[in-house]
């Protein structure tokens, strides 16, 4: 809560002995100057002055209804001061007296309603009366008129955040968060932060700065080349996936699911209809198989599902799932070359964003299909606002895009052709819906 400072236009007696008083106050000699507040009154019992000064005195001392009747007195005295008002809130927010705490705040916003700080003390008060909607536009207020003013950005991710919508939330804690100083703060929090505000100059600068400081880390190096756009990998590395996912195993699926409204798996599943009924007939694979969610989707159509992905503690959620018959730890081209011919189907949900080229992967995914087997995924959609001259691109989310032409073209040329594809949605990130393809291609060439 904001605090009145002294005034600085206090003349000759009394007022010149008042601003000996104020300053005694606040250089914490309470007892000099709360004398000569009381010499004062005296004289004078409805000097505005003092009387305000000698109410902020008796609320510090714990002497609360008499501190409110004298700042009251003060502000029907003094009512053109909004700061005056402010104060009176402040001691009523703290005594616990809410309602009349908000009607203090309206009366000093009245007068100055470009008070950033005074519209968050409002907002404060209205979330403790849980008046959540009009606090919401309390807090807005402020960050309008200040939009680097802290305790209100993160007056507002908190809201949000209960609300359940964490997007919004995470829109204000990161605009509080990349405020300076940015001394001693995670400089991946920074780069994640910059890159959620679409500020990709400077998460590159955070990314840039923690590689410096951690030269082997695969995250720092991906989320730098996908924000800076320099030395753009053809794929992420087994080192980038490996850690990635590990580190996020245990939230993965809240995350996805309850955060980004993550739609791969139910595409798989959509994708599988199209082809099949649910027979249990398939020997199935299920690449990049991450926690586990394509397998509820599958096992009505497969009579063994395999299980491979990088991320062991993420294979360690899928086992506990209980739809895989097998799951591996592996790099999956390695595993593919490995198993020739091994099954009728394979799914990637969400797997090949993390390929740039995709001539490499779709050859060893046909080559483990069996003749007439299928092989269904998602991939994320290159927009207009993408640079793609190859057909694909890294965006600075760190996953990679391609076209639908790019696509079917590298399907073709690895002995496969498009049964179906369809534009979908596969995520929300950053309130905006992430554009994706659902691809079903067959296998009619055998190796």
């Amino acid at each position: 809560m904001q605090s009145l400072q002294s005034p600085s236009d206090l003349q000759p007696a009394p007022l010149a002995q008042l601003q000996q008083g104020i300053d005694a106050h606040m250089a914490g000699r309470l007892d000099e100057a709360a004398a000569i507040y009381e010499a004062v009154l005296e004289d004078d019992p409805i000097q505005p002055v003092a009387l305000h000064y000698y109410g902020i005195w008796l609320h510090q001392v714990g002497r609360h209804d008499e501190a409110v009747e004298k700042l009251m007195l003060s502000c029907a005295l003094e009512s053109e001061d909004a700061s005056w008002q402010n104060d009176l809130g402040n001691v009523l927010f703290a005594l616990g007296r809410l309602e009349e705490a908000e009607l203090a705040y309206a009366d000093a916003l009245a007068i100055t309603p470009q008070d950033h700080t005074i519209w968050n003390n409002l907002g404060a008060t209205q979330l403790q009366l849980q008046k959540t909607a009009e606090a919401t536009g309390s807090f807005e207020r402020a960050v309008a008129i200040d939009p680097g003013f802290v305790p209100a950005l993160l007056h507002l991710g908190g809201i949000f955040e209960a609300a359940g919508d964490k997007m919004q939330a995470s829109h204000y804690q990161c605009r509080a968060y990349v405020l300076p100083p940015l001394e001693g703060k995670s400089k991946e929090m920074l780069g994640i932060s910059f890159y959620f505000l679409g500020r990709l100059q400077e998460a590159a600068e955070a990314y840039r700065a923690w590689l410096a400081d951690e030269p082997d880390n695969p995250v720092a190096a991906h989320m730098l080349a996908a924000c800076s756009q320099d030395d753009v990998p053809q794929r992420a590395s087994d080192r980038y996936i490996e850690f990635h996912f590990d580190r996020y195993a245990d939230t993965f699926e809240a995350n996805l699911l309850e955060s980004l409204g993550y739609r791969g798996p139910r595409l798989i599943g959509e994708g599988l209809g199209m082809v099949a009924q649910p027979a249990r007939q398939f020997e199935a694979l299920d690449i990049g198989c991450g926690t586990g969610l394509c397998g509820p989707y599958m096992a009505p159509f497969s009579h063994r599902i395999t299980g491979v992905d990088l991320a062991g503690k993420m294979l360690a959620k899928a086992a506990a799932a209980g739809h895989y018959a097998q799951l591996e730890k592996a790099e999956i081209g390695d595993y593919l070359a490995r198993n020739p011919l091994s099954c009728d189907l394979v799914t990637a949900a969400d797997t090949m964003i993390y390929f740039g080229d995709l001539g490499s992967v779709f050859r060893d995914v046909a080559g483990a299909l069996r003749r007439d087997g299928y092989f269904i995924f998602t991939v994320e959609a290159v927009t207009p606002q993408d640079q793609a001259p190859s057909g694909f691109c890294l965006h600075a989310s760190g996953r990679y895009r391609h076209s639908r032409d790019y696509v079917h073209l590298h399907l073709k040329n690895s002995g496969m052709e498009v049964v179906h594809d369809s534009q979908q949605i596969l995520r929300e990130e950053i309130r905006q819906s992430v554009a994706g393809m659902l691809f079903v291609a067959r296998r009619t060439e055998q190796a």
